[in-house]
């Protein structure tokens, strides 16, 4: 679609003759699409894959157009009243669902006409099938009034329209017994949070909130899904490693942050009982994200020692003190490796209170406020006195001190050694030895 409306563009600057006739032909395509998806549209998420990878209903996309070139034949006469819909009901509605039952029926009849490379998925998997594709289609017409809908069931539903979205789950088990999971199915395809849908399957009757109900129902196999969901990312999770650099880390607090929602969701939407599998991959989860958000925590206070280090000082005889060691690389892996680590220590604030180790950032993020600006001070004394082998080194030095402090959100302790950075800068330039300047106010 976005190469054709390129297309579109591209040919509005030609002329002649020819011209003339491919703009033609391409704004009739791009018509035709518009109306394929005006017909086909409370279905047409399902013809791609969901970007969080949740597994889901999802069927091939070529089978889209195709179905559409099969439903059209011979309606030619109605396709007009499809074009700049703006009301949810109307005649073309009564158009759109004769193209849907029509759609319907083809699956049906013709199914390896349509779908001649259709296999049957393997245990475990959604059923991507010519006659789940087919009951899907039928029930177009109820999915068509329950969308304007989804957004209050997503929220918080009075009395009246949880009352709407438990006559729709029966009204499509009349159509086919299984229905009220289709419908999920195709009301989940327009949610781009997975765990909100949680929200939907757990109101679709009064139990529904129950797990030994739920469980035993075949609404229970979204909630299986989001557990699988969450595993494989934990497993995922399980393999990062931080010397694999920013992007490793920013997938890794995406991960976290997703299994976080999931799991927080599934507590407040679900009684879901310790000792039942459900309850026992939850808490398997849990146990394997906090175990490695704790590792993820310690490498993150090692890079940062490591970015910055201290080494032993003499002061007299054998008295000896730990001291910033300003010869230190200030640019580098080790640099780039605790900027990465702490961006993501700091992202994980929210999924860290769900995984019990908000505590334990809380104390890291205190740690390492307190040595990183001890370390940038320290510092900062040892140019004012002259100590510094170089102080145009030290100070770059300090600027990455600053830049730390700033990842982890400590602004107010980030604001004042850069404050005192430039005023050592400054007093270094007015003397006549000073040249060169520093970076630490970056």
């Amino acid at each position: 679609d976005d190469q054709l409306a390129q297309l579109a563009m591209g040919v509005k600057t030609l002329t002649g003759a020819r011209a003339a006739e491919l703009e033609a032909l391409v704004a009739e395509e791009i018509r035709d699409r518009a109306r394929r998806d005006v017909a086909f549209g409370p279905l047409t998420p399902l013809f791609r894959p969901r970007a969080d990878g949740v597994p889901a209903l999802t069927f091939p996309p070529a089978l889209y157009a195709r179905l559409w070139r099969e439903a059209r034949k011979g309606e030619e006469a109605f396709l007009g009243l499809l074009d700049g819909v703006v009301a949810t009901e109307g005649e073309w509605t009564l158009v759109a669902d004769r193209l849907c039952a029509k759609a319907s029926a083809v699956l049906r009849d013709r199914p390896y006409d349509i779908w001649p490379d259709c296999q049957r998925p393997a245990g475990g998997e959604p059923p991507s099938t010519p006659v789940e594709l087919a009951g899907c289609l039928d029930l177009t017409p109820l999915a068509r009034g329950a969308l304007p809908r989804l957004a209050v069931w997503l929220e918080r539903p009075d009395d009246t329209q949880l009352a709407g979205l438990r006559l729709l789950i029966q009204d499509c088990l009349a159509v086919s017994p299984e229905g009220g999971r289709r419908m999920i199915d195709i009301l989940f395809a327009h949610v781009p949070d997975a765990e909100r849908m949680l929200r939907v399957v757990t109101r679709t009757s009064r139990l529904a909130d129950r797990e030994a109900i739920l469980s035993h129902s075949e609404m229970g196999v979204l909630v299986e899904r989001l557990l699988a969901s969450v595993q494989a990312r934990v497993k995922h999770i399980a393999v990062m490693r931080p010397q694999q650099g920013e992007a490793a880390m920013l997938a890794l607090v995406d991960d976290v942050n997703w299994c976080a929602g999931v799991l927080a969701e599934l507590d407040m939407s679900l009684q879901v009982r310790p000792d039942s599998p459900w309850g026992k991959s939850a808490r398997l989860a849990r146990i394997q994200v906090s175990g490695q958000m704790s590792g993820l925590m310690k490498s993150t206070q090692a890079a940062v020692h490591a970015a910055l280090p201290m080494k032993r000082q003499v002061l007299a005889g054998r008295m000896t003190r730990m001291s910033p060691w300003l010869e230190a690389p200030c640019q580098g892996e080790a640099i780039e490796t605790a900027a990465g680590l702490l961006a993501a220590v700091t992202a994980m604030r929210g999924a860290a209170n769900v995984f019990g180790c908000e505590s334990d950032r809380s104390a890291l993020t205190t740690e390492l406020t307190d040595y990183l600006s001890a370390w940038a001070n320290e510092a900062l004394d040892s140019i004012a006195d002259a100590e510094a082998p170089d102080p145009d080194q030290a100070l770059r030095l300090v600027g990455v001190a600053a830049r730390f402090l700033t990842v982890i959100e400590a602004l107010e302790a980030a604001r004042a050694i850069r404050r005192r950075a430039a005023a050592a800068e400054t007093a270094r330039a007015v003397r006549p030895a000073s040249t060169g300047a520093s970076p630490a106010g970056d």
